[in-house]
This record gives C-alpha cells, sequence and structure tokens, in this order.
C-alpha cells in the first residue's frame, strides 16, 4: 500500500484479510480508505457491502452495493450481493428481480444463471430452472459448479438419461464427473479484479459512510512516513484507541445497526 497507494486491489485484499481475521472495524477502516484513494475500483465497494451485510448492517449494505452497480452495472458479482442483501432481509420477491436484472447487464456472468436457477428450483419451477443452466453452459461451458446443478436438477426429477448425457458432456470438457460436487474453489463467483485510478469525489452518501468510521483523510502522509511493517502494526493491531472510539461512535449514531460478529 506504501508503494502504490491508488491500487484498489491492495486495499481490497488488505482489508478482506483483516476481515477474516475477526477484525471486523479494522476492516471498515481500510474499506473506507480504499475507496477514497481509488474511488473506481468497483469491487471495493462489493467487498465492503458484503462485510456489512454479514454484519446485520442492511442499510450500509445496500448504499454501498447500489453505488457499486452505478458505477459499473455490467459485473455480475454486484447483482448477486445485492439479491444477497435482500434474501438476507427474507424479500424474496426482489431476489429474482435483481437476479434477471442482472443476467440482463451481465449476460455472461455464469454464476448469475446457476443463483437465478436455484431460485427456480425452490419455487420447483424445474423446466424454467433447467432453461437458466442450459444458458448459462452455453455463454461459460467451463464453470463446473453449473454441472454439479444441473446434476442436481436431473436426479431430483429422475432424469437418468439427462444424467447420462450430461455427465458424458462433463467428462468431454473436464475429463471428470458431473456427478461430483466440485472443490468449494471452483464455487467462487470468479470476481475479476480491475485495478482503478481517479481522483474523482466518493459519493455523499459513501463519504458519510466513511466518515463515520473515522477515516484519516491525510493518508498519503501517513504511508509516506511508515515503513511497510510500521504500516501493517498500525493498521493491525495500534488502532486500538480509534476503534474504541468508531464502536463508541457507531453505537451511538444507529440503535437499529446490528454489530459485526464472525461467521
Amino acid at each position: 500500500i506504501q508503494s502504490a497507494p491508488t491500487h484498489g486491489a491492495l486495499w481490497q485484499a488488505y482489508a478482506t484479510l483483516e476481515s477474516r481475521l475477526g477484525n471486523f472495524e479494522t476492516a471498515r477502516i481500510l474499506f473506507a480508505a480504499g475507496v477514497q484513494k481509488c474511488p473506481k475500483h468497483v469491487p471495493l465497494y462489493q467487498a465492503w457491502a458484503s462485510l456489512e451485510m454479514r454484519g446485520g448492517n442492511f442499510n450500509e449494505a445496500k448504499l454501498l452495493i447500489g453505488e457499486a452497480l452505478t458505477r459499473d452495472k455490467t459485473q455480475g458479482s454486484g447483482w448477486l450481493v445485492a439479491a444477497k442483501i435482500e434474501e438476507k432481509q427474507g424479500n424474496e420477491g426482489l431476489v429474482g428481480l435483481i437476479l434477471k436484472r442482472g443476467l440482463e447487464c451481465a449476460p455472461n456472468h455464469a454464476e448469475l444463471y446457476r443463483t437465478l436457477a436455484e431460485l427456480e428450483v425452490n419455487r420447483f419451477r424445474f423446466d424454467a430452472a433447467r432453461s437458466l443452466l442450459e444458458k448459462g453452459l452455453e455463454v461459460d461451458p467451463m464453470h463446473a459448479p453449473l454441472y454439479h446443478s444441473l446434476a442436481e436438477l436431473e436426479a431430483r426429477v429422475f432424469n437418468v438419461d439427462g444424467l447420462a448425457k450430461l455427465n458424458k458432456r462433463a467428462a468431454e470438457v473436464f475429463n471428470t464427473n458431473a456427478l461430483v460436487p466440485p472443490p468449494a474453489s471452483m464455487q467462487a463467483w470468479g470476481n475479476k479484479i480491475k485495478m482503478g485510478r481517479s481522483n474523482e469525489l466518493i459519493p455523499d452518501g459513501v463519504a458519510t459512510l466513511a466518515e463515520k468510521v473515522r477515516v484519516d483523510i491525510d493518508i498519503d502522509n501517513t504511508l509516506m512516513d511508515l515503513d511497510p511493517d510500521s504500516i501493517i502494526e498500525q493498521m493491525g493491531g495500534g488502532f486500538e484507541a480509534d476503534l474504541d472510539y468508531i464502536s463508541g461512535e457507531i453505537e451511538h449514531s444507529s440503535t437499529k445497526q446490528k454489530p459485526l460478529t464472525q461467521q
């Protein structure tokens, strides 16, 4: 970060690492600093929205993912996050609408097809689900989770011929068995990280959220004055006083906001 402070993927990776270690407030600080330095790096907004969603802070999550989709509606991963937020809130009707809109904006995003197909399966619309999965395989025949989801669907409706054809098709592509679940790593959304650089201002809503976590605006001087080890120490372990302040401010500013918990 010291060498490339406008590299959005670095801020995102560091913030994500802190969140996975359970340091959620530190992650917020890093995300807020990241969107200030790299306001065009859309994955930062997506990742921050996911963090707030996991903590039950749905208003903040919606604000962030809304900004992400405003900046680039062609990133399918953003629509997946938006749909997941509504799902967490029990808004099942909106989930389908968001996923369908996502496919209109990102028709080559395979995971959107799979997620919408699973929604159709839950509604017992098996033909619609099969059509979506087949379409997904057309746009991305290398997306292994689509084969597994389609295999589960055909098994559910006892379509033995369909299973045999699918298994043969998967074997030709992967030299493997479609009936075996893919590893967890293959179920990732496969969001491509792009590095964005811009001097434009961050939007008012996101700026307000960043202000809530009391990000130091003068990041340049901080980065220039510290060596990488000192930056890591300050960001990871030297923020106790700031985090106490932040926790108090957040609790005071929103009595409805739920605390982040590790999952």
